[in-house]
C-alpha cells in the first residue's frame, strides 16, 4: 500500500513538471492552485506550516540545540541525558492517544483546531524558556519538562494534521497523492537549509538562539488555524 501511494506521488510530481515552464516554476503554482481550489488556502498553509515550519525547521534547530545545551550548558552527564531523551520522546508513543482524544473529545466544537492551538502554545513556551533560561540555573526536572514540551508539539500537531489529510483524501481521492507531496514536499524544503544552518547558528550564536528560532517555528501552526 505504501509503495503504491510512493508510486501515486512520484507520478504526481512528474505529471505537474512535465510540459511546464519556468514560469510556472516546475508546475508548483499550478500544483498550489489546485489544492487551494480544493480545500481552501488556510487548510494548505497549515499543512505546510506543521511539516515544513513547525517539523521541518522547528524541531530540526530543537534537536541540533539539545545535546549541546544539555552536555555543555546545563552540565548534565551522558547518562542523564540518554534518560532525559527517552522521557522527552514519550508524546511520540501516544500518538493514538492523541488521535483518540481529538475524535471523542470536541472542545468548543471543533476537533482539530483547539489542539492545533493547543500544541503550539505548549512548543511556543517550551522553546522560549529554553532560549532565555540559562543553561546554569536549568533544573534536569524542568529541562525534561521543557523537552517533554517540544516533542508534543510536534507530535500532537503531526496526528492532527494526519486526521484531516485522511479526511479529505475520502473527500476527493484524486487528490490524496497531491496532499502527501505537498506534506512531504515542506519536510524537505524546509528541513534541508535548516540542518545545513543549525551548525553555522550553533557555532556563531549558541544553542539558544536555535530555540528562539524553534519557539517561532512552533506559532506559525496556530496562524492560519
Amino acid at each position: 500500500m505504501l509503495r503504491g501511494l510512493g508510486r501515486q506521488v512520484s507520478q504526481r510530481f512528474v505529471a505537474a513538471s512535465a510540459g511546464r515552464s519556468a514560469g510556472d516554476l516546475f508546475g508548483l503554482r499550478s500544483f498550489l492552485r489546485r489544492l487551494c481550489a480544493a480545500f481552501g488556502w488556510k487548510y494548505v498553509a497549515i499543512l505546510a506550516s506543521e511539516y515544513g515550519v513547525n517539523q521541518g525547521t522547528g524541531l530540526r534547530l530543537a534537536g541540533a540545540a539539545r545535546s549541546y545545551y544539555l552536555l555543555d550548558s546545563v552540565g548534565m552527564s551522558s547518562a542523564d541525558y540518554g534518560h532525559l531523551s527517552g522521557f522527552s520522546h514519550i508524546p511520540w508513543q501516544l500518538k493514538s492517544v492523541f488521535g483518540l482524544l481529538s475524535d471523542t473529545v470536541a472542545l468548543g466544537g471543533l476537533h482539530r483546531t483547539p489542539y492545533l492551538l493547543i500544541a503550539g502554545a505548549v512548543g511556543v513556551t517550551a522553546n522560549t524558556l529554553l532560549a532565555v533560561l540559562p543553561g546554569d540555573t536549568m533544573s534536569y526536572g524542568l529541562a525534561a519538562l521543557l523537552f517533554l514540551g517540544v516533542n508534543l508539539n510536534v507530535a500532537m500537531a503531526d496526528v492532527m494534521i494526519d486526521a484531516t489529510v485522511a479526511e479529505r483524501s475520502k473527500e476527493r481521492p484524486e487528490l490524496a497523492a497531491d496532499m502527501q507531496a505537498l506534506c512531504w514536499g515542506s519536510l524537505g524544503a524546509f528541513g534541508v537549509p535548516a540542518a545545513l544552518l543549525s551548525g553555522v547558528l550553533l557555532e556563531r550564536a549558541g544553542p539558544r538562539l536555535l530555540f528562539a528560532f524553534a519557539a517561532a517555528a512552533a506559532s506559525s501552526i496556530a496562524v492560519p488555524a
